[in-house]
């Protein structure tokens, strides 16, 4: 496998270790526990994959006709 492909199953596997973090923590977090999350993850998940996770919270949150958290 070249380089560059096991470079992006990584990002994509810490990725969605990153999702099942923010999907048990999101209703207790606060916006500087995001901002945390973030630093945590996004040079292992990049920016994309963990902005995609984000706006797919908020998007689900909005179908619901809920509040997110912060």
């Amino acid at each position: 496998m070249p380089a560059n492909e096991e470079m992006m199953k990584q990002m994509d596997e810490a990725a969605e270790q990153a999702e099942i973090e923010i999907d048990q923590n999101l209703d207790n977090w606060s916006a500087k526990d995001i901002v945390s999350w973030w630093s945590k993850w996004y040079m292992r998940a990049g920016h994309k994959r963990l902005g995609r996770l984000l706006v797919a919270r908020g998007k689900k949150a909005s179908n619901k006709n809920t509040e997110l958290p912060f």
